[in-house]
């Protein structure tokens, strides 16, 4: 069974790509309206006379033709540092964090042409992602994280509240704020987990434990009764935490045992 908190990290990883996705689209979205408007000239009045025509006429076009450079001037990386930050700022409310993000904006879009529209596809959003988790994951306001955190680590069953908001508080007290940005595995988040799973022992129910166990179990055909068979041997030894943390060692729990693992 995959450990909540590792999907609960993860699906923070999403919450972060849009928090960056959303304020570049609208500056995007901005510069192309604001290029597309550029493009058209204004309109040329008629001459007054059949002698001034031409001259008016070659006037207004030289006149259109500056006003649409100076307005494609304008457009820049830099001009839209307020639109990057209102819409960063209204997903995710760190000024410290979106300053830092617009900063990468900055580097990665910095020979965008925003006269044209760039498809979601573009590897430079990628980029983009990667580069402020690095860089700016430090700034993000830690109650912003922990609610992304706690909430996904919930999902749609809030029996698994009183484990995920015992989680928080345990895992941060050997991890910074920025680490849940991460993948949230290796050595060191194992070792985090261990010690979440033992100060929140008995805060994640049971048979709730039980019942998404074996439906991840027998996923891929696995019979029930091996998988409720597994369930057993993994708590005789394990603790239920240390089960959904993904700590336990399923080898040393003797689950080879379990006879008719196909139906």
């Amino acid at each position: 069974m995959a450990s909540v908190l590792v999907a609960a990290a993860m699906r923070l990883h999403q919450l972060l790509a849009m928090s960056l996705l959303v304020p570049v689209l609208a500056v995007l979205s901005t510069c192309t309206c604001a290029c597309a408007s550029a493009s058209k000239p204004p309109a040329t009045p008629a001459a007054s006379t059949e002698k001034g025509g031409g001259e008016g006429a070659a006037s207004n076009g030289k006149n259109a033709q500056n006003a649409q450079n100076a307005q494609n001037a304008q457009v820049t990386v830099d001009s839209q540092r307020e639109t990057f930050m209102q819409s960063c700022m209204a997903k995710v409310k760190g000024a410290d964090y979106c300053d830092c993000g617009f900063q990468q904006f900055a580097q990665v879009f910095k020979d965008a042409d925003f006269s044209q529209p760039l498809p979601q596809t573009d590897p430079r959003f990628q980029e983009l992602h990667q580069k402020t988790l690095s860089v700016c994951a430090s700034k993000l306001p830690e109650a912003v994280v922990k609610a992304s955190f706690v909430e996904d680590c919930v999902g749609d069953d809030k029996r698994k509240a009183p484990y995920c908001e015992c989680a928080w508080p345990a895992l941060r007290k050997s991890l910074a704020v920025a680490d849940f940005t991460t993948n949230f595995e290796g050595p060191r988040f194992d070792e985090a987990k261990k010690a979440m799973a033992a100060a929140c022992k008995g805060k994640f129910p049971v048979e709730l434990a039980k019942g998404d166990f074996v439906k991840a179990c027998s996923k891929d055909g696995t019979s029930s009764k091996f998988c409720e068979c597994a369930w057993k041997k993994l708590r005789a030894k394990f603790s239920t935490e240390e089960i959904v943390s993904g700590t336990a060692d399923v080898g040393a729990a003797g689950v080879t045992e379990c006879k008719e693992r196909t139906p």
